[in-house]
């Protein structure tokens, strides 16, 4: 009787909760369920957080190999390679905090020292023009870091090619092609000292430069173009066919090239640069006439009133000559305030260098330096030139000005002799009441170091986890599991 009772309140209790009984089970499903659901959610939030860290890491480190890159462009390769050396008294065997004498980056910043590598570096050859250099705990982007820097000079000296569309030298003499950078045709003006040096007062004096952009004949073509097109077409005419093939030599009938020299205040001295262009088209028996400074943009910009401030006294211009039967290049430069500028006793204007450069690119595959002409052809364009250069005053001035250029010099050995040629085409003139106050000279003549430096070179930086530089001087230091390479950059992809 009393079963019957309580299985007849069992029965009257799961008709009023039909659930009861099942609520552990269900719980264990639920549970798994969510087990499956969550525990991936969970492991790709910690990945992405992973990922997340690495990528701020990786960023910060390739800034801080980038700042490095920018500290070394300021300076040759001998500079470079000076900064790394042990103060005096100091051992060069380990890192050493850097002496005043080091201006890649901020030495403050650098807690365990700088070092010279080279030696040591699997597969150095002594005169090779490869150089290795460590920095140590360098506290930057609010972290530590130790980074190993690379320089390649070798590319660009005795041994460079000049490489035919295919890629092979197509002067593979063991000589080496004429045309390398770090020769001494090339270096021997030296480095222009565009960054304080520090120190004292005469080594933080800074030269400086303009440098034509290779781009500019490109610029004033994309400036002339569209107003050539307006005036043919207001003129009730139609483009030639030919159109699209127009070349900046086709329409550059005349180019002036403006420098002027002045007391730029605080003992300093100041240029203001401008390329002005004459264009001319002659189509459907008419001529269109036009004056242009370049083009905004990409492509070379504009030259107007560009200003350079300087206080060393130095003042440089690199400049391409512009190939074209018929055209010369007019280079003038203007000293006002000479008396000042050119004051025997205190000059603010010692020098002037016009550097005349060929046009070449960089081929990345080949890692040379490729000119755009070959020796032949460039000799005959040489050869052909053409340039008036002018140096003027307002003034007599009473001090000694160094005029150095290399603008009447073909840029090519004569094949017959094997000298370089002096240019007729090229001429010189001075202002009647300067003219001795000017020493005209080449290269390697008056203020010019006779030490040829290596000036262009390849750099690879490569940043690690502070801790990998005590492991530099070990061979295949890579393969040690303390080194965690975060970045690496070269000036190949800047």
């Amino acid at each position: 009787m009393k079963q019957n009772v309580r299985r007849g309140q069992l029965n009257r209790e799961y008709q009023e909760n039909p659930d009861a009984g099942f609520s552990l089970l269900e719980l264990l499903i639920a549970v798994t369920i969510l087990a499956i659901i969550v525990v991936p959610l969970l492991h790709m939030f910690v990945t992405s957080t992973r990922i997340n860290v690495k990528s701020r890491q990786t960023l910060r480190a390739t800034t801080v190999a980038q700042d490095i890159m920018e500290g070394l462009k300021a300076y040759t390769l001998e500079e470079v390679s000076t900064q790394f050396e042990p103060p005096e008294g100091m051992s060069g065997d380990s890192f050493h905090y850097p002496s005043d004498g080091f201006y890649i980056v901020n030495s403050s910043m650098i807690q365990g020292g700088v070092r010279d590598l080279t030696e040591y570096m699997d597969g150095h050859v002594e005169g090779d023009e490869i150089y290795y250099f460590g920095i140590e705990d360098l506290k930057m982007q609010g972290g530590e870091y130790d980074a190993l820097i690379r320089l390649d000079a070798s590319a660009y000296g005795a041994n460079s090619r000049q490489m035919d569309e295919s890629g092979t030298p197509n002067n593979p003499g063991a000589t080496g092609h004429d045309n390398e950078f770090n020769g001494k045709f090339y270096a021997e003006i030296g480095s222009v000292a565009e960054v304080s040096g520090g120190g004292d007062e005469e080594a933080m004096k800074t030269d400086s430069s303009y440098h034509e952009s290779k781009k500019l004949n490109e610029a004033v073509l994309k400036d002339v173009k569209p107003q050539i097109e307006d005036d043919i077409t207001a003129a009730g005419g139609t483009l030639p066919d030919d159109w699209d093939d127009l070349k900046p030599e086709d329409i550059i009938t005349k180019r002036t090239i403006e420098i002027v020299l002045e007391d730029g205040g605080d003992e300093r001295c100041k240029a203001t640069i401008n390329f002005t262009y004459d264009c001319s088209y002659t189509y459907g028996g008419h001529t269109y006439t036009y004056t242009s400074n370049g083009h905004d943009g990409s492509e070379g910009g504009k030259v107007v009133d560009v200003s350079r401030t300087f206080s060393s006294g130095n003042f440089y211009l690199f400049y391409y000559p512009i190939y074209k039967s018929g055209l010369v290049d007019n280079i003038q430069f203007t000293i006002n305030d000479a008396a000042k500028l050119c004051d025997k006793e205190h000059p603010l204007l010692k020098s002037i260098t016009l550097a005349k450069q060929i046009r070449s690119t960089v081929d990345v595959d080949a890692n040379v330096i490729a000119p755009d002409l070959t020796d032949a052809e460039l000799w005959s364009k040489e050869t052909a030139y053409r340039a008036l250069v002018n140096v003027g005053a307002d003034t007599s001035m009473d001090g000694n000005l160094v005029f150095r250029t290399n603008a009447d010099t073909n840029m090519i050995k004569n094949a017959s002799t094997g000298k370089r040629d002096t240019i007729g085409g090229v001429m010189y003139t001075y202002n009647a009441n300067i003219a001795h106050h000017v020493d005209q000279c080449t290269f390697s003549g008056n203020t010019t170091s006779n030490k040829v430096t290596n000036i262009i070179y390849d750099v690879e930086i490569t940043v690690y986890e502070t801790g990998a530089a005590k492991h530099f001087t070990e061979s295949n230091f890579e393969d040690n599991d303390e080194v965690h390479r975060l970045a690496t950059i070269t000036n190949m992809n800047q």
